[in-house]
């Protein structure tokens, strides 16, 4: 029996859709929570401010708007530039060892955070600061996304 070759392509098309991306679908959709819940606890950790925000305005009121919105744009970049490239590349490179995904992305994460603090001139403290913030919402990341 001589199947025509776009019934065949159809055919394939059609068990691929079925097959592959539901499983697809889902590992996106963890990865997308994961990086709300990520983003979310890298927030949380600047509940307690930098050092550099506590000295440029060292008041008992609170810190003036500026600032304020300093350390949400710097939360921003960090989020986006050093915090989703490294858990991405940590959980995708290590899929079935959280210790060593968990490594690589803040190896990596170490490694973007003293570019981009070299880059707006700063010190090995404000890179210790970032490292230290990134580390804990990298563990959920990777807490997150390699859940079974």
């Amino acid at each position: 029996m001589d199947v025509p070759r776009e019934v065949r392509i159809e055919e394939a098309l059609t068990r691929a859709i079925h097959t592959k991306l539901p499983r697809l679908s889902l590992r996106v959709g963890v990865h997308l929570l994961a990086m709300h819940v990520s983003g979310f606890v890298l927030l949380a950790t600047f509940l307690f401010p930098p050092s550099w925000a506590v000295e440029a305005y060292a008041v008992p009121d609170g810190m003036p708007a500026v600032v304020i919105l300093a350390v949400l744009f710097g939360l921003t970049v960090c989020h986006v530039a050093v915090q989703l490239p490294s858990a991405l590349l940590g959980t995708l490179k290590h899929r079935r060892a959280p210790a060593r995904a968990y490594g690589t992305a803040l190896a990596t994460a170490g490694v973007l955070v003293a570019l981009l603090v070299w880059m707006i001139g700063g010190t090995w403290a404000d890179w210790l600061d970032l490292t230290v913030r990134l580390a804990l919402s990298l563990a959920c990341y990777v807490a997150l996304a390699l859940v079974r």
